[in-house]
């Protein structure tokens, strides 16, 4: 039987046990208050025959008492006893058959408090039989006539006589022998025996009557006590019975499959269910179980082969971070004479146009192979969770202005119209990843300047639900239904019949997870041959203009006019030549002396022997690598305010972190930028010279710069900046806000 159906039997049978339980302990109760009524009734029919015969004793005592003393006292509390038995008076509190033996002193005072109520009335409340009643009222007559006689004898006392009629009218001398006579003679004896016959009957009457009501009453009590004793068993036994059940078919089953649980959850898989006989919830959970545990089994397995995948997968990404590690170093290392030395012939006046102009590919196609392995490694970084987002606050406005500027000049050569519209209720300045939004824009732009050979190029600009929301809108070529699924993968491109574009395919999957990590979602609407609709938003905040202000302001002042100490001598340890002579010749620009040593041995050699004020120390080099050379320089007093920059061609954020958590300054990665030397030597070995205050532009120059400034002319800057021979530290300067578009803040 299921237990649903077993509980409801046992239920209702409990039920139906407990209900008789109460209806006879209800009967019970009712046995008992009879027989308790039966009692009461006899002790009252007791009472009242016995007040009767009482009260005769009471007025024979005092009547008595009366005609030998003489005192109105006893004939005062004769009549009282008459009175309060006829109900003419009330009858006192506790009355009973010694209430008048504590009144026979002078001045004893009589409380009546009690209710009115006659002798004949209470024997009627009582119900009393009519026979018993009869037999009282008989004893009750008798007990008038005794009064009679005493009422006589009384009056002799006081010598008043009946007359004719009955009446005590007349008056003589008082006769007290008459009333010692009558008193104690023998009519009145056989009064009294006549009161005390009927009384006498009644008692065996009544105690007949009354005995069989008790009797009665008595065996029902018993019979309905034996019923109501076997009904309690019953239910105790059903009761017993019940738990024993739920005992046997729920409690211990479910413990025992608590038990093989727990061992379920620590994986013990080889721990047996328990078995259950019977065909219930209980038996469909155990089956449940065993369903459990063999799907956990099967589990297990498939666990273990993911573990071993997984062990795998670990592996080959170790190996394929370790590759690339290897491939950004290995290439890096090249790229970096390549474009370093690139930058500083295309600053020699000593080239012709046309190699300048063959320079510039030079420079152009190294950034790009130097954009491919950034992409390469940036997916890396996002395929591993390492990739962080920055916020931090910036002038929204001047970096849109930029990606304008940026745009602008090729939009032109293709005839292409752009416009970047930016909504009234944007913040001028705000907080977020400036870097990331900037990338995301320069893909997206850039991918719609691709495709794009007819019509505009737009950019709208909103806030939406909080959020900062962008939308690049083109007339170029458009993407298909099928392509739009796969442009945001890894390595794929979209040939078109028209021409295929270079690239590596990595620009908009890196676009999406860079919007995903700044708590956005990238969407794409587009039609063939009618365009394509790029849509996305940010998280950011909305900066107050005045704080942002004053603290840019206050930087740029204290970047005015600085330049570097030309009495500084800089070491270089590089193990490649090549390396070693770039970061050289840039530092030569600034006037500044160098040494170079090729390994970590020959740079602890030269401290020892020659004043060094700075180091540029790279960290893969023979005998002792940069890391281990750190390390003996700090270990040296003496040494320890030299500041240290690594070099490296590994600029993953852990190396970073390890250059500078081990006692570098700064790091510089490569290819080296000549510009970012710039900046460290700022930071580092910086000083006001009286050349750049004495420095005086003529009117030509200033108004030809003023102008630039005005038009936000990056490139006519920089030439102005070189035919007028500023002085090197203003230059610089100026270059950083050019770079930066920070145009309201060059100071003339």
């Amino acid at each position: 039987m299921k237990l649903k159906k077993l509980f409801v039997l046992l239920l209702m049978i409990n039920i139906f046990a407990l209900i008789a339980v109460v209806l006879i302990f209800d009967e019970y109760q009712k046995a008992t208050i009879k027989l308790q009524q039966s009692y009461d009734t006899q002790y009252k029919s007791m009472i009242i025959a016995d007040e009767l015969r009482q009260s005769s004793d009471d007025l024979t005592r005092m009547a008595r008492t009366y005609v030998l003393t003489g005192k109105d006292m006893f004939e005062n509390q004769f009549h009282k006893v008459l009175d309060i038995r006829n109900g003419k008076l009330n009858r006192p509190q506790n009355y009973n058959h010694i209430y008048w033996d504590f009144l026979t002193l002078p001045h004893s005072e009589i409380v009546l408090k009690g209710e009115k109520k006659s002798l004949r009335k209470m024997m009627k409340e009582l119900n009393f039989a009519d026979k018993e009643l009869d037999l009282l009222f008989q004893s009750a007559e008798q007990s008038d006539k005794l009064t009679y006689l005493e009422a006589k004898a009384m009056n002799a006392v006081k010598g008043l006589f009946q007359d004719s009629s009955g009446n005590y009218t007349i008056q003589s001398k008082p006769d007290l022998k008459l009333a010692a006579s009558i008193m104690h003679g023998d009519e009145y004896h056989q009064a009294k025996i006549e009161i005390m016959k009927p009384i006498d009957k009644f008692y065996r009457t009544l105690e007949n009557r009354t005995q069989s009501s008790v009797s009665d009453a008595n065996t029902s009590v018993q019979l309905l006590g034996k019923y109501l004793s076997g009904a309690i068993s019953l239910l105790i036994f059903l009761v017993l019975f019940s738990f024993f059940i739920i005992l046997s078919r729920i409690i211990h089953p479910l413990e025992a499959l608590k038990n093989s649980m727990l061992q379920l959850a620590q994986n013990d898989m080889a721990t047996k269910l328990p078995r259950h006989e019977f065909n219930d919830e209980v038996g469909d959970m155990l089956g449940s179980v065993q369903i459990f545990k063999d799907n956990a089994i099967r589990l297990f397995q498939k666990e273990e082969k993911l573990k071993v995948a997984i062990k795998a997968a670990k592996e080959a990404n170790h190996s394929k971070s370790i590759f690339l590690a290897n491939m950004s170093h290995e290439l890096r290392t090249p790229l970096n004479a390549i474009l370093g030395f690139t930058s500083l012939l295309k600053k020699s006046f000593k080239v012709s146009q046309q190699e300048k102009e063959n320079l510039t590919i030079i420079d152009k196609s190294g950034n790009h192979l130097l954009s491919i392995i950034n992409e390469i490694l940036e997916l890396s970084k996002i395929e591993v969770g390492k990739l962080e987002i920055i916020n931090a606050p910036f002038d929204f406005f001047a970096m849109i202005e930029e990606l304008k500027m940026m745009f602008e000049e090729r939009c032109k050569t293709k005839e292409i119209e752009l416009s970047i519209n930016i909504d009234k209720d944007i913040s001028k300045y705000l907080s977020c990843d400036q870097q990331r939004l900037k990338q995301i824009l320069i893909n997206l732009l850039g991918n719609s300047l691709k495709f794009t050979d007819i019509g505009f190029i737009q950019c709208d600009i909103k806030i939406y639900n909080k959020k900062l929301h962008f939308t690049v809108e083109d007339s170029g070529i458009g993407i298909s239904k099928k392509n739009q699924t796969i442009i945001f993968k890894q390595f794929e491109q979209i040939n078109t019949n028209k021409q295929t574009k270079n690239g590596t395919g990595l620009g908009l999957s890196i676009t999406k997870e860079l919007i995903k990590l700044m708590g956005g979602k990238i969407k794409v609407k587009s039609v063939l041959e009618k365009g394509s609709i790029f849509s996305f938003d940010i998280v950011y905040n909305p900066l107050h203009r005045d704080d942002f202000l004053l603290k840019h302001q206050n930087a740029s002042q204290k970047q005015e006019h600085l330049v570097f100490n030309p009495n500084i001598t800089i070491l270089v340890a590089d193990d490649i030549k090549e390396n070693r002579d770039l970061l050289i010749q840039i530092l030569q620009q600034y006037k500044i002396q160098t040494v170079q040593a090729k390994d970590g041995l020959e740079v602890l050699e030269i401290l020892k022997n020659q004043k060094i004020d700075m180091i540029f120390l790279d960290i893969l080099m023979p005998n002792l690598n940069g890391y281990e050379t750190m390390f003996e320089i700090k270990k040296e007093p003496t040494l320890l305010h030299i500041p240290i920059v690594v070099v490296s061609a590994n600029v993953f954020k852990e190396d970073k972190e390890k250059a500078l958590r081990l006692g570098a300054n700064q790091f510089l990665g490569k290819p080296i930028n000549d510009f970012e030397v710039y900046k460290i030597l700022k930071d580092i070995a910086s000083v006001n010279t009286p050349q750049e205050k004495n420095f005086k532009l003529s009117v030509e120059c200033k108004e030809n710069l003023e102008e630039a400034i005005k038009k936000l002319d990056g490139n006519t800057i920089l030439e102005l900046l070189e035919r007028y021979e500023f002085p090197l530290g203003m230059q610089q300067n100026i270059k950083e806000k050019v770079r930066e578009f920070r145009f309201d803040e060059i100071k003339i």
